[in-house]
């Protein structure tokens, strides 16, 4: 395999001038150690995102009982999937801290209404599991469009050795929750997916019927990755490299799918990753770019070659330099590999741009943060004399 996707002119590829939201979230550290008075920049918090990243992180199922467990895939929740397309021509700080900061909100009050409905979901069941049809249907009577009591239902008609039963509930789910619902009817489709997959007849064409019947009612996209995450979760890798492949076909344009086939071959130690780059570089939209070449950098680094994850992020950082994420996730991504020689080289460089002083001061706080954690106080008394050196001679 190559040790570099980036040789040579970065020119050779393009990258967009769109991006990743930025991964700086806050957190005060000058606090008590001899703080640093940066004049006219607002307070606001900073906190690194270093364990925030799962490869392709997924939304936890609701019901956990196998074989109708319900977890679909996705990739937003990595640290740079909350994209915010910005104008690097004519950056204004203030305008992007606030779209991040409504992002964050927004972001915050979806998990929180997620949080709502799983405490009453669960609180349906605080007065025991139902133990027999009869307590199941009066929890369906009360909450109808609930994929949660509905898969419950099949699961206890499962243990019960009854997959004709099971079958007519997910045939009921299907006709009963509001059409609105849109992610409670796809709960239950992949629910109905993972029974055929156990007790199909032949499993492998149940799933495929069932499959094409559920794209006539669903967001084909999120009914695709649900099954691959199926194939994947149950390694039934054939039939992961086929879908994948038509994925590809489909959507060409989604950086999420192109990143799933970038995840396949890292796992699999393929040797295509750079031909597969080069192709998904050509077919996505230019203002995603930069998001796919980050997310694959940190895929490297995850579970590929941190030495080809940093060739992708040098590659960015040439042609954006001021592009603060892309600093802060290059940052975490060193820090969580541990080597205090090269992550404070890359301190280092960073604050030796010339960046506006509410940039510089995330810089700075994030390297004083770090030789903290360390707990190395003559690197953080440096560091702080470095952040009091830039104030003096750039800050007026």
């Amino acid at each position: 395999m190559k040790n570099s996707y980036f040789t040579g002119d970065t020119n050779d590829q393009k990258l967009s001038e769109h991006g990743t939201n930025s991964a700086i979230e806050e957190n005060h550290v000058f606090e008590g150690t001899g703080a640093i008075s940066f004049p006219g920049i607002d307070d606001f918090d900073i906190k690194s995102d270093n364990e925030k990243l799962s490869v392709l992180g997924k939304l936890e199922s609701r019901a956990s009982i196998r074989p109708l467990d319900v977890p679909l895939d996705e990739i937003e929740n990595s640290d740079v999937d909350n994209v915010v397309n910005q104008d690097h021509e004519n950056p204004n700080a203030a305008d992007i801290m606030d779209e991040k900061s409504k992002k964050r909100e927004k972001k915050k009050a979806k998990v929180e209404r997620e949080q709502e409905i799983q405490a009453a979901e669960e609180r349906l069941l605080e007065k025991g599991i139902p133990r027999n049809a009869d307590e199941f249907e009066k929890l369906i009577r009360t909450s109808p469009n609930s994929s949660f009591v509905w898969i419950k239902y099949m699961a206890f008609m499962l243990s019960l050795a009854d997959v004709e039963k099971a079958r007519s509930i997910a045939e009921r789910a299907l006709r009963t929750i509001n059409i609105r619902e849109e992610s409670e009817k796809l709960n239950i489709w992949v629910a109905y997916f993972n029974l055929e997959n156990e007790y199909g007849n032949p499993p492998e064409e149940a799933v495929k019927k069932l499959f094409y019947r559920a794209l006539q009612y669903c967001d084909p996209k999120k009914l695709y990755l649900a099954l691959l995450g199926m194939y994947e979760r149950t390694e039934q890798h054939k039939l992961a490299d086929d879908l994948l492949g038509k994925m590809i076909k489909k959507f060409k344009s989604s950086c999420k799918v192109w990143l799933r086939r970038v995840q396949r071959l890292l796992q699999q130690n393929h040797d295509g990753i750079q031909s597969n780059i080069n192709r998904a570089l050509l077919c996505l939209p230019r203002h995603k770019h930069i998001k796919f070449i980050s997310q694959t950098a940190i895929l490297e680094f995850k579970c590929g070659v941190p030495d080809r994850g940093r060739s992708l992020f040098e590659g960015m950082l040439r042609e954006y330099p001021k592009r603060m994420d892309l600093w802060s996730i290059y940052l975490d991504q060193e820090i969580r590999l541990g080597d205090v020689d090269v992550i404070r080289s890359l301190f280092e460089r960073a604050i030796s741009l010339s960046l506006p002083p509410k940039k510089m001061k995330f810089l700075f706080t994030k390297y004083l943060e770090y030789e903290k954690s360390l707990g190395d106080e003559e690197r953080a008394s440096t560091v702080r004399e470095k952040a009091r050196e830039y104030v003096e001679s750039n800050v007026k």
